[in-house]
């Protein structure tokens, strides 16, 4: 017997009508070619970076906003795929892949893919534990 057994549903799941900003956590290794001029670059290998995502979520009848798990599935499906692990230069579009352009092809991929009633609100990236660059809701409706 656990102390559980008594415990029965409640009348009401959700407390409260409304949205919460969900956050996750994901860091990936990759090598990377960045260019300062048409010849002069600098090669990145095993280039450690970091992100926090913040999802715009409504809370359904049984209290929940989108599961955790299903923000992973799609970090997983779309996005790890063609960073994690890559030679990003090969596996991004065509572009000079620095930290900001990194960062925003990520809020793109994760904008495009998220299920209805859900947004992308911010994303947080480092380069290093001490560097990085904010994107918002704000920054890329402009």
């Amino acid at each position: 017997m656990s102390k559980f057994d008594h415990i029965q549903p409640p009348d009401h799941f959700r407390y409260k009508e409304g949205e919460v900003l969900i956050k996750n956590y994901y860091e990936f290794t990759c090598d990377n070619r960045i260019y300062f001029t048409q010849t002069v670059h600098k090669d990145l290998e095993n280039q450690t970076y970091k992100f926090n995502i913040e999802i715009l979520s409504s809370i359904d009848a049984y209290g929940l906003a989108m599961d955790f798990n299903e923000v992973d599935k799609l970090y997983e499906r779309e996005i790890a795929p063609y960073i994690d692990g890559q030679l990003v230069n090969e596996t991004l579009p065509e572009m000079n892949t620095t930290a900001e352009n990194i960062a925003i092809w990520i809020w793109h991929q994760f904008n495009k893919h998220l299920p209805e009633n859900n947004s992308l609100q911010k994303l947080e990236f480092f380069e290093t534990d001490t560097q990085g660059l904010v994107l918002t809701t704000e920054l890329m409706d402009k």
